[in-house]
């Protein structure tokens, strides 16, 4: 398709940049900790924990309630996966305005990628829950080039996978920025994210709502 965007690949961070998942993840920790005999973790408090997959997530979950993390969180971490799994989008929407976002990028002739700290097998799993799964010319995981962001190899593989030769990076974090820049490609930043976001100075630009990023993200497409 011909369009303004026909010749990029707009890749979307996942976990609190296109899709809210906090609450399911919030969810499947708590879950883990109470059988652990801790103390859950209010969701406002595991917001900042998202985004560095799921093993750094429940250890400092389990951080979070004062104590020190199991030496062996292998059998706390198939518990989780086992619950989220089965949760995953229990409460798990797109932001307001994402999909119509989409829709516009898409109509401009971009290829549409995914590219998450979360494994490869959860994303997949959360987007085909979701029906948006078609939308997506590749999705990356953390464990799909067999390293997460901010190494800039996962963007890469995203935006080999849409067989486009530039990028816009869109994401909620210090991580996206940097992955985004190590790749070569300019980051356009959600403030309503997970974070954190020291850096949003060296994005591209920022957003508060998603009706004001397809117009950030063309303006960011003719760097």
């Amino acid at each position: 398709m011909q369009g303004a965007l026909s010749g990029h690949a707009i890749i979307f961070d996942l976990d609190g940049t296109l899709i809210d998942t906090a609450a399911d993840l919030a969810a499947s920790m708590n879950y883990v900790l109470e059988r652990a005999g801790r103390a859950p973790v209010p969701l406002d408090r595991v917001r900042h924990l998202v985004g560095h997959g799921g093993r750094a997530m429940l250890d400092q979950g389990f951080r979070e309630n004062g104590g020190a993390a199991p030496a062996d969180l292998a059998p706390h971490l198939a518990l989780f996966l086992e619950h989220y799994l089965a949760h995953i989008a229990d409460q798990s929407r797109p932001f307001p305005g994402a999909i119509a976002a989409l829709d516009a990028l898409a109509a401009e002739g971009a290829a549409i990628a995914i590219c998450t700290n979360k494994r490869e097998a959860w994303a997949r799993a959360l987007l085909e829950v979701l029906g948006l799964s078609h939308r997506f010319a590749a999705i990356i995981g953390a464990d799909t080039v067999g390293v997460p962001k901010p190494d800039p190899r996962p963007v890469r593989a995203a935006l080999a996978g849409t067989g486009r030769e530039k990028g816009v990076f869109v994401g909620d974090s210090d991580t996206d920025i940097r992955a985004a820049r190590a790749a070569g490609m300019p980051c356009v930043a959600a403030l309503f994210g997970y974070g954190p976001l020291d850096l949003s100075a060296e994005a591209f630009a920022v957003f508060s709502a998603y009706e004001a990023a397809p117009d950030l993200i063309r303006r960011a497409a003719r760097l």
